[in-house]
């Protein structure tokens, strides 16, 4: 199921207005092509989620951990949420704008019009949702389930987006993992991205879901001793357990250890 999004209604983001969204204190992922940053290599028609704000505010201390906790609210339902993190997209016009100014990923072209960019959930735990308060309203609950947010762009004049993330409890592990595509075909889909909640998971459950397993072992060999692991793609999504820029035989070693539930079980 996706969302079906009516153009030509300009708005202003609520939480924070047009003119202050690059100092937005909420985490954003940004959408964009061509990871590596470099015009002319095999990437540059490839969509990936810049995801250096996650969990930046999920500890004392920036980045200290791998989750996100969620807080309690006045709501029966869904009793414990979080308003963030959003969506937003590379651009290549406003110099000015720290976090969405980078002209070698931005995406080419009109949303919406040259390309549709789809947000789509690919995994998520039981008794999390994904909520868009903001017109268009919609939820996302479940596999499947996806919104387009080039059109949301094309709508507002803008990529900046918030979505509130809520749960039926606060303690136990929550996650939901997204990708994106192209529904116009221009760009390649991008590598799938993980959002967790209230507890970090175990070293090794890449694909979290609370078991160190098979499906594990092969994404870490998909990893395995790629360079560059960082905050941007964080840490190659937790592959590099250790965050010393390689997936190599410690991180493997961290794996073992969890091998089909917590250490020591």
């Amino acid at each position: 199921m996706r969302l079906v999004i009516l153009t030509g209604v300009a708005l202003i983001c609520l939480s924070c207005g047009t003119t202050a969204q690059a100092q937005c204190p909420l985490d954003h992922f940004l959408i964009g092509c061509n990871p590596d940053g470099i015009e002319g290599t095999e990437d540059d028609w490839i969509l990936f989620a810049d995801v250096s704000q996650k969990y930046r505010h999920s500890g004392p201390t920036e980045y200290v951990e791998w989750f996100y906790p969620l807080q309690k609210s006045i709501f029966s339902s869904y009793g414990y949420r979080i308003g963030e993190p959003g969506f937003d997209a590379f651009q290549r016009t406003t110099a000015n704008a720290p976090h969405t100014y980078d002209p070698n990923r931005a995406l080419t072209g009109e949303p919406g019009l040259d390309y549709a960019v789809i947000v789509e959930c690919i995994a998520v735990s039981e008794g999390l949702r994904a909520v868009h308060k903001e017109y268009p309203q919609f939820t996302i609950a479940g596999a499947g389930e996806s919104f387009d947010h080039s059109s949301i762009y094309a709508l507002r004049g803008d990529g900046h987006m918030h979505l509130s993330y809520q749960a039926v409890d606060g303690e136990n592990l929550h996650w939901i993992t997204y990708r994106l595509y192209d529904e116009r075909g221009l760009y390649e889909p991008s590598e799938p991205f993980t959002i967790v909640f209230n507890v970090e998971p175990l070293a090794g459950d890449l694909l979290v879901d609370g078991v160190v397993g098979l499906a594990d072992l092969a994404a870490l060999s998909h990893h395995w001793l790629r360079p560059d692991a960082a905050r941007r793609n964080d840490f190659w999504e937790r592959a590099d357990t250790n965050r010393d820029g390689v997936v190599n035989l410690l991180d493997f070693a961290h794996m073992a250890r969890n091998w089909r539930g917590p250490a020591g079980k």
